[in-house]
């Protein structure tokens, strides 16, 4: 017998994963394949982009584990977090937990989903995978907190802080809107919003910020984690266009689904913007950089030209995330400084440095625009904290706080009237998603309307206790005590300050 091509072979180990029910209905056993007006003419054709076996993948993942792990003991032995040029980084790797981790573990939940619901063996081996990928990703971070926690504030009641807190509704809110989708829509948003235009910007810029700091353990992470991603986008473009090209009537869907989770997942990166400008003294890349590489050229300007053959166009809104890229990280960091007495992880004075470089990188707003609301910490680090909580927008429930980029002396926020009740929007793009499906975000619930009216306890301490960490645990990174043990150590160590703070 002739020795079988790669391609060959693989089909000759996989045939016959799926088969033809003959005691229970089709729709009854996969009721969501036809929910969505898409239409697969030949499930056969569609193909794991990787054509990876389970013992090929097995193999590969226990070389990266070995490999991590070899680096993350390395660190901790060596006092890793001591040695890095200024432990407010520390304080950005804590937005990351409750930002990203959560997001994590809920992307292994949407994979099980979506290979659930699709019958096609290529997607549901490859949503398989991608699962357990996201299984191994959100345990290796809890394993960076897990250390962190003997050393630094607020990481002592992680699971309970991470159910909890208010911040984290913001990526739930993501979740939850693709885990009540259909397998179609949610493999779009996932496969290919997600992680085929966004995740180059989440963790290669942070691992690149991590390794310029020293924080060998968590640079490890990102790029550990990047490495499973060109499967995850691979997926996602064979999905994309695998729909595009099974028939005509799947493209006014698609490109529906793809205007929204643009935006939905520009939105959902707003904090990593700060953990790039703002929370490294040693920055790698500025998030403006950053998006011009990975979204504006690679996405917007090189794949979607790619994409018109089939009848899409560049997503709705985009031009607002060019617009908005002088903008962002610092409307976000402003505010993250609004109510840095609320959260667990600290905001912080900036320094002479801090100002030099966002003034270079962004020339044309940071001093006109942002640097005046800084330097009011510089007298007193509450002096820009917010009396009260925030309006939230009612799809992305992120604080009304953007500005207009066209006019960014005035406010963004957006209003549309839905059964006779006004709705409010930090952005015209989130406008449109609930203009699109209102009912679905009218639904939305957010907690601290809930602290208020005291039904996690009638005192502040009791609210508190309900986050899963203190008072003490909050406010600003330089007069806290997580900094002053960080100097006490450095010099048991015998370090010096990199940086000076002033």
């Amino acid at each position: 017998m002739a020795k079988l091509s790669a391609g060959a072979r693989y089909k000759a180990l996989t045939r016959d994963l799926m088969w033809d029910p003959k005691d229970v209905d089709f729709k009854q056993i996969y009721p969501l394949v036809e929910a969505e007006g898409i239409r697969i003419k030949d499930p056969k054709r569609w193909e794991d982009p990787f054509r990876m076996t389970f013992n090929q993948y097995v193999k590969i993942q226990a070389e990266k584990e070995h490999l991590h792990h070899a680096i993350r003991s390395a660190f901790e032995a060596n006092h890793g977090h001591a040695r890095i040029v200024d432990s407010r980084w520390f304080e950005g790797v804590k937005a990351f937990a409750v930002a990203v981790q959560p997001a994590e573990y809920s992307a292994h939940r949407l994979m099980a989903y979506i290979g659930r619901n699709i019958p096609i063996e290529a997607i549901r081996f490859a949503t398989f995978n991608q699962a357990v990928d996201e299984l191994r990703h959100a345990q290796i971070e809890i394993k960076h907190y897990a250390h962190m926690s003997r050393y630094y504030d607020g990481l002592h009641a992680y699971a309970k802080t991470n159910e909890n807190l208010w911040f984290n509704t913001v990526p739930k809110s993501f979740f939850d809107d693709a885990l009540t989708a259909g397998p179609f829509e949610a493999l779009i948003a996932i496969s290919f919003s997600f992680e085929y235009v966004f995740t180059n910007i989440l963790f290669l810029p942070f691992a690149a910020s991590a390794a310029a700091v020293g924080d060998e353990h968590f640079a490890s992470v990102g790029k550990s984690v990047q490495s499973d991603e060109s499967r995850h986008m691979a997926l996602g473009m064979a999905a994309l266009k695998m729909l595009l090209e099974e028939d005509d009537r799947n493209v006014p869907i698609v490109q529906r689904w793809l205007d929204k989770w643009y935006w939905r997942c520009y939105r959902i990166f707003s904090v990593i913007s700060t953990l790039v400008d703002y929370y490294p003294r040693v920055r790698a890349i500025s998030w403006k950089k950053a998006f011009e590489m990975y979204v504006e050229d690679q996405v917007l300007n090189g794949l979607f030209k790619d994409l018109y053959k089939y009848g899409i166009r560049p997503p709705r809104n985009f031009e607002d995330t060019i617009k908005e890229k002088e903008h962002y990280s610092h409307a976000t960091m402003r505010i993250l400084d609004h109510y840095k007495h609320a959260n667990y992880f600290r905001g912080f004075r900036l320094q002479p440095d801090d100002y030099d470089w966002l003034s270079n990188e962004y020339p044309n707003t940071f001093e006109r625009y942002y640097a005046p609301f800084f330097r009011k910490m510089d007298d007193h680090v509450m002096a820009v904290a917010s009396p009260g909580l925030p309006a939230v927008c009612a799809v992305c429930q992120i604080p009304c706080e953007f500005p207009d980029p066209d006019h960014p002396e005035r406010m963004w926020t957006q209003y549309a009237e839905y059964n006779g009740k006004t709705h409010m929007f930090c952005s015209p793009g989130c406008r449109d998603i609930f203009l699109g499906e209102p009912e679905k975000y009218i639904q939305w619930w957010w907690p601290a309307e809930s602290y208020l009216s005291g039904e996690f306890g009638p005192t502040l301490p009791d609210m508190f206790e309900y986050f899963g960490f203190t008072p003490e645990e909050a406010n600003e990174h330089y007069s806290s005590r997580d900094y002053h043990r960080w100097i006490r150590y450095r010099e048991q160590l015998g370090l010096d300050k990199t940086f000076q703070v002033v």
